[in-house]
């Protein structure tokens, strides 16, 4: 089912649905029902050398600070364990701030937090576990919620979080904000996401094809020189077999690039405007085409067509990010998308970088973009 985009009006956010009962209209007063705020951090990895330092401010006068991992191996087919909702702040303040080690590298032996000093008076965590219970080399997703829908519950204003991801031996870093859809409509059952996840993603956090906006446009680096990371996380939108975020331990996208929006090609544009690509139709997806189930993370040079990786080696271009159907599990056609670009190998060394191949550097690059498309054009719509 293809859904309206959605359209903002003189700041208020309207949203149109079309939904098997017609058409259903939401403005700038939209019906609210309980529901706790929830956040999702799409991204967590977790192995001696990596850390993933999480940071929560709760706004909530209860203090209630829940946390749910989803962890795997870093295999792309492995399906995500759901390790359950776990407690680990009821202080009964507002206005606190909690950072902790998701990876469980930090503070080991005391579960992974509170980190920085945290004095802990006002709003004591006690012995509780932070981290992920998984000790190996994991990815995985992390949702937080506050568990009230009694303050400001579910309009998003009581949660805010932000990630750092940490290569510990190099000291290299790059950060994200949680995604708050501030989900508390009508149309979403599920505490967080769920049926038309990607709506309420307002920036476009989520990249969803039922929306018309599962693709985003990026720029690519010379694979030569650079590795371009995709940290891909399926999102429950509705519209597959899972009904919430909580239920996609086995949700699958599949991930590729192409030189179109419409993905009807695989490959990319180099920097002189040629388009390098090669067809698959009659074909749903391209054999560079790759499924990820629950998390996982694809190289660029991975899902293009080799020929195509050949001919931009040296220079890299520009192109679309495409999701679609998944291929098994819980089948869905959304994700948050996260791209990295780096230059780090092998833990501490790092290859010569020369962009104007003349004047050549060397350390660390680390620079992480969240992919984009809100389906409005100066958000990511190009």
């Amino acid at each position: 089912m293809m859904m309206k985009k959605p359209s903002f009006t003189m700041g208020l956010k309207a949203v149109t649905l079309i939904g098997a009962t017609g058409l259903v209209a939401m403005g700038a007063v939209v019906p609210r029902q309980g529901h706790a705020d929830a956040m999702l951090f799409p991204v967590m990895t977790r192995s001696p050398s990596v850390a993933t330092i999480v940071s929560v401010v709760n706004k909530d006068p209860q203090g209630v600070v829940n946390l749910n991992y989803f962890t795997k191996s870093a295999d792309l087919a492995s399906p995500c364990i759901d390790e359950g909702v776990k407690q680990v702040a009821a202080s009964g303040r507002e206005n606190d701030m909690l950072t902790f080690d998701a990876s469980g590298v930090f503070l080991s032996s005391e579960g992974g937090g509170p980190l920085f000093n945290d004095p802990e008076t006002l709003a004591p965590y006690g012995a509780v576990q932070f981290s992920t219970t998984n000790t190996g080399v994991a990815r995985g997703f992390l949702i937080v919620d506050d568990g009230d829908d009694t303050s400001q519950g579910g309009t998003g204003a009581d949660l805010y979080g932000e990630a750092v991801m940490l290569e510990i031996a190099g000291g290299a870093a790059f950060g994200y904000r949680a995604l708050n859809p501030a989900q508390d409509v009508a149309y979403a059952p599920a505490a967080i996401l769920g049926n038309w996840g990607g709506l309420t993603a307002l920036l476009g956090e989520v990249l969803d094809q039922d929306l018309g906006t599962g693709f985003a446009g990026t720029t690519f680096m010379p694979p030569n020189e650079w590795t371009t990371r995709f940290f891909v996380t399926p999102v429950a939108d509705g519209t597959g077999t899972a009904a919430g975020q909580r239920d996609c331990e086995n949700c699958s996208v599949s991930i590729y690039i192409s030189p179109d929006q419409a993905g009807t090609v695989a490959g990319m544009h180099d920097r002189d405007t040629v388009m390098r690509s090669e067809p698959f139709a009659p074909a749903a997806l391209p054999t560079s085409a790759k499924n990820v189930v629950c998390t996982g993370a694809v190289d660029m040079t991975d899902i293009l067509p080799q020929a195509v990786v050949n001919q931009i080696a040296s220079q890299g271009g520009w192109g679309y990010v495409q999701i679609r159907a998944g291929t098994s599990g819980n089948v869905e056609n959304s994700a948050t998308v996260l791209k990295l670009e780096y230059n780090l190998v092998g833990g501490t060394a790092t290859t010569m970088l020369s962009p104007d191949s003349s004047t050549s550097f060397t350390g660390t690059v680390n620079n992480g973009v969240w992919l984009r498309n809100a389906g409005v054009q100066g958000i990511s719509l190009f």
